[in-house]
């Protein structure tokens, strides 16, 4: 553990060092992409022979959408060689598919062992050095970022994975933590559900002293907290007839306390009061979080995980700030295009002007095109950034989402933020607290949205006007939103009313499909209803709610 660490934050001094003067580190970056486009049909495609700087290469090569890209990795996955790199894909990630049909990336051994594992060394090298140990161990950290999985899928021979599902590491340069052969950390085979994982994991690291927990979702550490406090009592038991690990009832009887203090419930710091550390992403959607956050883990410190994509890292954390990282110039090649209105889905053309990191301005956000030595030539990757600053010569970055990220059935452009702030405002002024809650837009004559909410006694004493209430603040935040329905061209949304947990077995039932646990993300506004049709296909709406959902969603 030691020499990992000492490694990890070597990188993490490397990579601040860069910040400082990025631009060696940026020609060298470059010089290996077109070292990687050498003897492909992508260099002979485009002329790129002669091209010397970036500037040639950015005539040469138009920017394109994935789609635009996909007859090149198709090209791939028909084991045709050296398409678009020389080095050729031996696996495929595939991204979770949240503005449509998933993506495949293709990954090489290069890409892998140049620019993903150095990458995660310079990360967890900022966590360990804000832990301030002499001596970390590996009893300090619960590692929920990635699972050291096979591949379950697998197209023409290609394994594919997801970007948190990794295999065996490569090499000491990729990615291999001293926890990876550790029993909490491959247990997410565990054939009894989801749920089940994560209190197996509490279980096999109850007696650790849990210092730092990272996850790129911070979804995945609410399951964690959730999981704790409704299996607190099954938790003491087990823990007190432990019989291999010392010192079992006296951890049962802190337990027991804590968890008659708190009235029925255990915090993740009652298990582990030494948690000082708490990483996933803090910024878009993920911000929404927060308050949730800070109750279940009151007194951790939280950073920000890399602003990792299955196509490539954007951003790594190289401080304490809390949302924002600097760009990633190790990682990349990177183009800006200004952006003026975040929801307006306007993809760039194919010769569109773009910016150089260099000239970005604080305060400004830019929509993304990124070129990576796997393949990913000036592809538009159509996420958002808002410059917040700078770190050293380098830009620091936040995500604010992807571009038209909104539903608008009429003009409405409704976000998950209007909706987060509406239907969380409207509850905690009912005195009901904050529920899991999330809103869909369901086609109609006229179109509404339908807010499903786990039930509870206390929202059943403002059921008469939840929905009523709901939609004046909706209308308070997004003045369109008031005025369609003012006029008719929305109806008024509808209340869901869900069994209690329903969000956690609709998460359990996407993992036992198959979906990887760090791509089941809640997000309170979904872009059509089909996810009300499998919550009332598992069982999980109440009293026949719902019956407005078409069958065919």
């Amino acid at each position: 553990m030691a020499r990992f660490c000492a490694q990890s934050e070597a990188a993490l001094d490397r990579q601040r060092l860069i910040c400082q003067s990025p631009h060696a580190t940026v020609g060298t970056v470059f010089h290996d992409v077109l070292r990687e486009l050498t003897g492909t049909a992508f260099e002979r495609e485009h002329a790129l022979a002669g091209v010397c700087s970036f500037d040639e290469f950015r005539r040469a090569v138009p920017i394109r959408s994935y789609g635009q890209l996909r007859g090149y990795i198709d090209r791939q996955l028909a084991r045709e060689r050296k398409v678009l790199t020389r080095d050729d894909p031996y696996a495929f990630l595939k991204t979770s598919g949240t503005t449509g049909q998933a993506k495949l990336v293709p990954t090489t051994r290069h890409w892998r062992l140049a620019y993903r594992g150095p990458a995660l060394y310079a990360q967890w090298g900022l966590y360990f050095r804000m832990l301030r140990l002499d001596t970390p161990k590996v009893e300090n950290v619960l590692d929920l970022s990635w699972e050291p999985q096979t591949a379950r899928q697998s197209i023409h021979g290609f394994p594919v994975y997801s970007i948190t599902q990794r295999p065996e590491p490569l090499g000491e340069s990729d990615w291999l933590p001293p926890w990876y052969g550790a029993p909490w950390f491959s247990c997410e085979s565990d054939p009894d559900g989801y749920a089940e994982r994560l209190y197996q994991r509490l279980c096999m690291q109850a007696f650790c002293d849990v210092r730092l927990i990272v996850s790129v979702n911070p979804s995945k550490i609410i399951m964690l907290a959730e999981t704790l406090r409704q299996f607190a009592t099954r938790l003491i038991r087990d823990v007190r007839g432990s019989a291999s690990a010392a010192g079992g009832q006296d951890l049962a009887r802190r337990l027991e306390g804590q968890l008659k203090l708190r009235g029925g419930e255990l915090l993740l710091s009652d298990l582990w009061p030494n948690l000082s550390l708490i990483v996933c992403w803090n910024s878009a959607s993920a911000q929404l979080y927060e308050n949730w956050l800070d109750r279940l883990v009151p007194d951790a410190t939280r950073l920000p995980f890399s602003t990792t994509g299955t196509e490539g890292i954007v951003t790594l954390p190289v401080d304490m700030h809390r949302s924002a990282g600097p760009l990633a110039v190790t990682q990349g090649l990177y183009e800006f295009v200004p952006v003026d209105d975040i929801l307006e889905n306007v993809a760039p053309s194919e010769s569109a002007e773009t910016l150089t990191f260099e000239e970005l301005e604080v305060g400004r956000c830019y929509r993304l095109v990124m070129t990576q030595a796997n393949g990913l030539y000036r592809y538009d990757v159509g996420d958002v950034y808002r410059v917040v600053g700078w770190v050293g010569a380098v830009p620091r970055l936040e995500f604010i989402g992807r571009s038209g990220a909104c539903s608008s059935f009429t003009g409405e452009k409704l976000t998950e933020a209007d909706v987060f702030s509406a239907v969380s405002r409207t509850i905690e002024s009912g005195s009901a607290g904050t529920p899991n809650f999330c809103c869909f837009p369901v086609w109609g004559t006229p179109p509404h949205y339908a807010v499903a909410l786990e039930w509870s006694p206390k929202l059943e004493l403002m059921q008469a006007t939840l929905a009523t209430r709901i939609d004046a603040a909706l209308s308070r935040v997004n003045l369109e939103y008031a005025d369609k329905l003012s006029s008719g061209r929305l109806a008024p949304l509808t209340i869901v009313k869900l069994v209690p947990g329903a969000f956690a077995r609709l998460a359990e039932h996407k993992i036992s499909g198959g979906v990887a646990s760090a791509q089941v993300k809640h997000h309170w506004l979904q872009r059509d209803a089909s996810g009300l049709k499998i919550l009332r296909d598992i069982g999980m709406l109440l009293d026949g709610a719902g019956s407005f959902i078409p069958s065919s969603t």
